[in-house]
């Protein structure tokens, strides 16, 4: 168990004190899961009565200063203006001041450890804990129980088991917590389970021999050594000793550790003693949560230090759940959650979809080395690591700063299992997979877990918005001038036009015959002239600012080999082809992005060693392979891909680079870089995602300084600050049942800073152009194709068969007309933010621009009035002015 200083010890008598008569007057609530071990007792001192209250930790030794209560007090009976006034709470009784600055006090019970947060500005508070809970009438048991938590586990013990710890029941309640003072806040450390007693360091069980020379044998006095044998009852049988609990107490207990303390008998000897004898020490498990609170600017910053959370390896905790009820709303609230699925979704407060299962996305979507035998939905993955709650005048943003890869962002309506809405960050710090073992006709499951488990800092700031700013599109302006603060993201230049983004795909492996005998082919789409034929004929029609992203360029086409060297197709026009290419862009005014994969190695590529490969959680290959339409099962007689290690990540891209540099591109599209993040569970060498990421974000900076500009698709908020172009960004969310609507979430953050594109128009599940197009409009976006050149039957009877739509011919008309007419209403709002978007009615959307020009666009099929204005059925609106 962690040492405590004195002081420490003293915060912590009191908040057993505290604790005690509370519970003496309010009873303590039923729990489910472990049993708590009793609090271990201690020893107050005779000064306790002069210690310094908790009010004073982190203020200022000044004696001429008012006390943080009156502060507290006259802020909230003397608002200083309207929106004070509305928003001025009283704070709860046993809530004492710990930190404060400029913009925020924080406020902690020292009793139950929960703590507040005050928005010096409106007076508006925000507690860690429902403040009314002991009204829910919903929550019963455990479920009441909880709505105390500030920390919760979720874990598997020695046999299999699946059970949850939290901080309150199996901390709180015992008095195993200490309030540590900290500079601009403060620390909690929980201990939760079973205390370590005096008595583990005597052996259960010792040799014979053990027992006469390492202990009897060295002691002097024959008092102390008949004090020893008496504690001690030996078995004729066995020829050892066992200890004799019942003796063990109080000052006997003191007198034997003394003396074992004497004459050496350590922890070390304890251990050697145990293994002998297969004591593993029994009772629950102990676990030590260093929780920090820090205010920092606007912003609270909750953390758990790396290597801060200690626990035995016989627990394999599977998640962390962190401040689950912070800002929770209740059920004469009216609002709405916040969560990051696709380009951003709305869970309205009490929407009674109880039927549904709760949220739960992982960050950056799924990880490829884990096993996924069956894909039966696809989801739109969470981008960005952000959460929020819009009450009716206050509001607060979750920021996942530090953990975010091995985070996911869960929430719930009330009336499921109490009466609140919740969000919050969980974390995963051992990944599982289960095996079937059959031997016969018999079989059974286990549970394998990673080798190594997360070990990176876990830090989360919350953000809160005064009345004003209480919607997403307030939420999206402080992330975005959080990131622009920590990433120094640039805003925009101005430019004469949007963006046109084209993928033109190069070539594709084919299956072909000759005498019957199949061989695999390679067979050219778009060569580099041909892609300069399709880019002359954009440019006659009247098509300006075209980014082109070249797929299939080099190493055999679009499912190209190991790219640790670069060798261009010749069937495309050779390396001499694609310069001549770029020399033509430079000189039209086009970008150009030829585009590489490095996550992901594909079937049969050369060049690639399996000694590259991450590996599953069963040490097994992390093995790539597509699914079955019919049955949704991986199709395991297919050729499979692999995920490359994060590890050998490094060493290809510089080779990529060292021949990429020779060819004098100014561009590059990274396919999955930006878009797929996938762990290595070798047991020798665990790199979980956290740390995969920071892999890609140094190669990704390596790449940025030898080309000008980098396109990433997917748009993960890791890697966006070194995109210039975003491609496939999300356009809407999953649709999940419990979720009630998408919100442009990514496009409020992102616009003005980077520009981006959803999905290719002609590829997408929606391939209406006038949809198509009121998106843009309303989401700031640009026109997306993907073509070929080929005539389309190239693709037929291959597994590209899905670019029937790519015939570039069917569809550069009506895109040069979508982009000419789009680049006329959005070209000089590029470089702006979006200020604001707001749903005025089903279906129709109003998107406000940061110099004041405003876009109303309706998707319905009848024509609306909104605000005095007349929008056509499937039209769009263009007022204010976007210039001052």
């Amino acid at each position: 168990m962690r040492k405590e200083e004195p002081g420490l010890k003293k915060l912590t008598i009191i908040a057993i004190a505290v604790m005690i008569g509370s519970l003496l007057v309010s009873g303590m609530p039923n729990y489910a899961g472990p049993t708590p071990v009793s609090a271990t007792a201690a020893n107050a001192s005779d000064d306790q009565s002069a210690e310094q209250p908790i009010e004073q930790i982190g203020q200022a030794d000044d004696s001429a200063e008012q006390p943080a209560s009156t502060e507290e007090e006259t802020a909230a009976s003397e608002p200083v203006n309207a929106e004070a006034g509305r928003q001025a709470q009283s704070l709860s009784e046993g809530m004492e001041a710990a930190a404060e600055n400029e913009h925020l006090i924080l406020y902690v019970n020292e009793a139950t450890t929960e703590i507040a947060v005050k928005d010096k500005r409106n007076g508006a508070i925000w507690y860690s804990n429902p403040q009314d809970r002991e009204d829910d009438a919903i929550a019963t048991g455990y479920n009441k129980s909880k709505l105390n938590v500030q920390v919760e586990l979720s874990y598997y013990d020695s046999a299999g088991n699946s059970l949850k710890y939290d901080n309150y029941t199996h901390s709180i309640q015992n008095g195993q917590f200490v309030i540590e003072k900290a500079d601009g806040g403060l620390n909690i450390v929980y201990t939760l389970g079973e205390v370590k007693s005096d008595i583990e360091a005597i052996p259960k069980y010792i040799s014979e021999e053990r027992f006469q020379n390492l202990i009897i044998g060295k002691i002097a006095s024959d008092a102390d050594k008949k004090e020893i044998e008496k504690r001690f009852k030996f078995n004729e049988e066995t020829k050892q000793y066992e200890r004799r609990d019942s003796s063990l107490k109080g000052v006997g207990l003191s007198k034997v550790t003394g003396i074992f303390k004497e004459i050496g008998y350590d922890e070390e000897q304890v251990a050697i003693d145990k293994a002998a004898y297969g004591d593993e020490g029994g009772g629950a498990a102990s676990v030590v949560i260093p929780l920090h609170y820090r205010l920092d600017g606007e912003y609270l910053k909750v953390s758990i230090p790396a290597g801060g959370l200690e626990y035995p390896d016989t627990m394999k905790i599977q998640t962390l759940s962190l401040l689950p009820f912070f800002g929770a709303s209740g059920m004469k609230d009216e609002g709405y959650t916040l969560v990051p699925d696709g380009s951003g979704s709305l869970i309205h407060f009490n929407n009674e979809k109880t039927y549904a299962a709760p949220y739960r996305a992982v960050m950056y979507g799924s990880d490829t080395a884990i096993n996924q035998l069956m894909q039966i939905q696809k989801e739109e993955s969470a981008r960005l690591p952000v959460f929020g709650m819009k009450y009716d005048d206050r509001g607060f943003l979750g920021i996942i700063e530090q953990g975010d890869a091995a985070s996911a962002i869960e929430a719930d309506v009330s009336g499921r299992l109490n009466q609140y809405n919740t969000v919050y960050p969980s974390f995963t710090l051992n990944n599982m997979e289960e095996v079937t073992l059959s031997n016969g006709w018999r079989s059974s499951t286990v549970k394998k877990f990673q080798a190594q488990p997360f070990q990176s800092d876990i830090a989360v700031a919350y953000g809160f918005l005064a009345a004003d700013e209480a919607s997403y599109s307030g939420m999206a302006a402080h992330y975005r001038d959080f990131l622009t603060e920590k990433n120094a993201m640039a805003k925009l230049e101005e430019a004469d036009s949007i963006p046109f983004y084209v993928e033109l795909i190069g070539g594709i492996p084919k299956k072909k015959f000759f005498l019957g005998i199949p061989y695999n082919a390679y067979q050219p789409l778009t060569t580099f002239q041909q892609a300069e034929d399709i880019l002359g004929q954009m440019k006659d029609m009247g098509v300006e600012g075209i980014q082109l992203r070249y797929t299939g360029w080099f190493n055999d086409g679009i499912k190209h080999n190991l790219p640790k060297s670069v060798s261009v197709d010749k069937k495309l026009g050779g390396a001499k082809g694609l310069r001549a290419l770029q020399e033509y862009a430079d000189n039209s005014g086009v970008g150009l992005y030829p585009d590489a994969t490095f996550l992901e190695v594909y079937a049969n590529a050369k060049g690639f060693k399996k000694s590259q490969a991450s590996r599953l959680i069963t040490n097994k290959l992390a093995a790539i392979y597509p699914y079955r339409i019919s049955t949704f099962r991986q199709d395991d007689e297919a050729d499979p891909g692999y995920v490359l290690s994060p590890g050998a990540l490094p060493g290809i891209v510089d080779g990529f680079m060292k021949d990429y540099s020779k060819l004098g591109l100014s561009g590059l599209s990274l396919r999955d870089m930006g878009d797929k993040l996938n762990s290595d569970f070798n047991r020798t060498n665990v790199i979980d995602r956290e740390e995969a990421k920071e892999i890609a974000l140094e190669q990704m900076k390596q790449m940025s300084e030898s080309v000008s500009d980098l396109m990433l698709e997917g748009g993960n908020a890791y890697a966006a600050p070194y995109a210039r172009h975003i491609v496939d960004a999300p356009m809407t969310n999953s649709g999940f049942n419990i979720t009630d609507e998408s919100v442009p979430f990514f496009q409020l953050v992102y616009h003005g800073y980077v520009q981006y594109a959803g999905a290719a128009w002609n590829m997408a599940d929606d391939q209406d152009s006038e949809i198509n197009f009121l998106k843009a409009l309303e989401t700031g976006s640009a026109v997306h194709y993907t073509w070929f050149y080929a005539d389309p039957s190239a693709i037929k009877m291959t597994e590209f068969d899905n670019l029937y739509s790519a015939d570039y011919r069917r569809w550069i008309d009506e895109a040069a007309q979508q982009h000419v007419k789009l680049n006329g209403i959005l070209h000089d709002v590029q470089n702006q933010v979006i200020k604001e978007h707001t749903k005025l009615a089903a279906g129709v959307y109003q998107t406000t621009f940061e110099k004041g020009k405003t876009i109303i666009v309706n998707y319905n099929e009848k024509a609306a009035n909104v605000n005095g204005v007349t929008v056509g059925a499937k039209d769009y609106w263009v007022g204010g002015n976007a210039k001052p």
